[in-house]
């Protein structure tokens, strides 16, 4: 009977480890837009107006994007022109249609970014968050790009309103990213159904033990 219970907190180990490995797989996924930053326009370097197109940051790209969200990781890609309050509020991966003439001049609507609002915007070249010059407006915040790929809003939120936009200008520097709350609802419904379906196993396993061993 020993031999037999062994055999089934075996089972169980296994399940629990594959189950693990499911959810960290998951959760390493793409980072999805909060929806908080949406394009508003763009320009070419001819000046004729270009469509703006947005994606979730693809998962090979999750990991630095992660990192800039944090406190210390912001701070360290932008230097002195980092003040206390400013955080990643948004990241996504922006694109033109292919042949754009570049630089692209690209304006995002970014509710409560006013004139006194710092704000930054990084873009992420492959290897390193690059920090680009970001204007800021009346809820807007734009930049002028010579590639395109993630990138990230940065805005100082002890110069922002709660909810609305404010008149004016203000240039800075910055950047943003998030993961959205739809994937945090996802990775917690899987990680509820993988224990739920553990707990089954095992207490298959146990059952099954013990009318082998009746």
């Amino acid at each position: 009977m020993r031999l037999n219970l062994k055999k089934a907190v075996a089972v169980v180990t296994a399940a629990l480890t594959i189950c693990a490995m499911s959810v960290t797989a998951f959760a390493q996924g793409s980072v999805k837009s909060t929806g908080v930053v949406s394009p508003q326009g763009a320009k070419d370097a001819n000046g004729n107006s270009v469509t703006v197109s947005t994606a979730s940051i693809p998962a090979e790209y999750a990991e630095a994007v992660n990192t800039v969200k944090t406190t210390d990781g912001l701070k360290a890609v932008l230097g002195d022109a980092y003040v206390e309050g400013m955080e990643v509020v948004d990241a996504m991966d922006v694109s033109v249609p292919e042949g754009t003439p570049m630089p692209v001049t690209i304006t995002f609507d970014v509710p409560g970014v006013g004139a006194d609002t710092k704000v930054a915007v990084l873009h992420y070249n492959g290897s390193a968050w690059e920090v680009l010059e970001g204007t800021a407006g009346n809820g807007t915040i734009t930049a002028t790009f010579t590639s395109l790929s993630p990138v990230a809003f940065v805005v100082d939120k002890n110069t922002a309103t709660a909810t609305g936009t404010s008149n004016g200008s203000n240039t800075s520097t910055g950047s943003s990213s998030s993961v959205s709350p739809k994937t945090g609802e996802d990775l917690g419904m899987l990680t509820a159904t993988v224990a739920a379906a553990v707990l089954v196993l095992g207490a298959g396993c146990v059952f099954f033990v013990k009318r082998k061993n009746a």
